[in-house]
């Protein structure tokens, strides 16, 4: 199970793009990395970032 602050911390940046379409996977990673100093692994990040976007009906872009 990923880390709770990184649960946190996209929950906090998907709820900053409300009503966004589409996110970048890249540029968001950087900022959740940056947002909690140490993150879990980058497959464990791309997995709950993909699936909590899902439910809020966005899109996650990988090459932007």
């Amino acid at each position: 199970m990923p880390d709770q602050n990184a649960r946190a911390a996209i929950g906090r940046l998907l709820s900053e793009k409300t009503g966004v379409a589409a996110i970048s996977m890249k540029e968001s990673i950087a900022e959740l990395t940056a947002t909690t100093g140490t993150a879990p692994t980058l497959e464990s990040l791309q997995d709950l970032l993909l699936e909590m976007a899902e439910v809020r009906g966005m899109t996650v872009v990988l090459y932007v």
